[in-house]
């Protein structure tokens, strides 16, 4: 489509589509998560938070 168009939508429908956008991009982050993890690309939790307690001096 060339030029400029409006679209007319109430409040409401409007935070119902920002809610589902945002929804689809937190299971789209989760599902690439699990995949680079599956691929050897993560780290269990617990050495997560050895790591991070390391780096910013946080007593266990």
């Amino acid at each position: 489509m060339r030029g400029r168009a409006v679209v007319v939508q109430d409040a409401e429908s409007y935070q119902n589509l920002l809610d589902r956008v945002a929804l689809l991009e937190s299971m789209a982050g989760i599902r690439k998560s699990v995949a680079e993890f599956e691929q050897g690309q993560g780290m269990l939790l617990d050495e997560a938070f050895t790591q991070l307690r390391g780096k910013h001096d946080l007593p266990d």
